[in-house]
């Protein structure tokens, strides 16, 4: 029996797609299990019939399927705050993280907490636009495929985000003129810019991850 044609891949792929699994990684990995499935059917039953066996493989296995999407999404976040505490612990992170602290206490000392603090805390929201308006509009008009490590980075910075304003809450009382801490300051407002900077390095290593891997896409 002959192995599935690009036609009738490309026609488990479309389908995949149309029933929510949107990112183009999961469908590759789900069509790799449902052609050997459908193939081993077609043998079986001795059958060119395609379109039959895999709408009865579809009744039987779809639910499962559609199951099994959740659970890679599910996979993605962990290995994406995996893949960023590993970041976090490197020698070149650390060093970067002691440059940055000193960094914003210089500033801190030279030109008072208030307007460095308003500065800082801006930069990781300025700094994940672009990245937001460029990947949108090439979605838009390359009509590129969906990655979940790509889409699933911003369930990161969400996650991000919610901790940037509960700092806001929990430190205020340093940020106050009159019982700033500079010290603490300069932490804080230096592992926000640290954090920021990290998950624009991991969001470009998982672009060119895809870019080698998935070429043909």
């Amino acid at each position: 029996m002959k192995r599935l044609s690009k036609e009738q891949i490309q026609f488990i792929d479309n389908y995949l797609e149309h029933s929510d699994v949107f990112y183009a990684d999961i469908r590759m990995e789900m069509i790799d299990h449902v052609g050997v499935a459908i193939e081993s059917e077609m043998r079986e039953q001795n059958t060119e019939d395609f379109y039959t066996v895999f709408k009865d493989y579809m009744v039987a296995n779809k639910s499962s399927l559609i199951e099994s999407n959740k659970s890679f999404l599910k996979n993605v976040d962990k290995g994406l705050f995996k893949r960023l505490f590993k970041l976090m612990i490197k020698p070149k992170a650390i060093l970067l993280f002691v440059v940055l602290v000193v960094f914003a206490f210089a500033m801190i000392s030279k030109n008072g907490h208030e307007s460095v603090v308003d500065l800082f805390y801006w930069f990781p929201f300025a700094s994940i636009v672009p990245f937001l308006i460029v990947y949108t509009i090439t979605l838009r008009i390359f009509k590129i495929s969906r990655f979940s490590g790509i889409e699933r980075m911003a369930f990161v910075y969400m996650v991000f985000f919610q901790v940037l304003n509960l700092s806001r809450i929990l430190f205020r009382g340093y940020f106050s003129t009159e019982t700033a801490n500079y010290v603490v300051i300069s932490v804080v407002i230096s592992i926000m810019v640290f954090i920021s900077m990290l998950l624009l390095q991991l969001t470009y290593q998982i672009l060119n991850e895809y870019r080698i891997n998935y070429k043909s896409i």
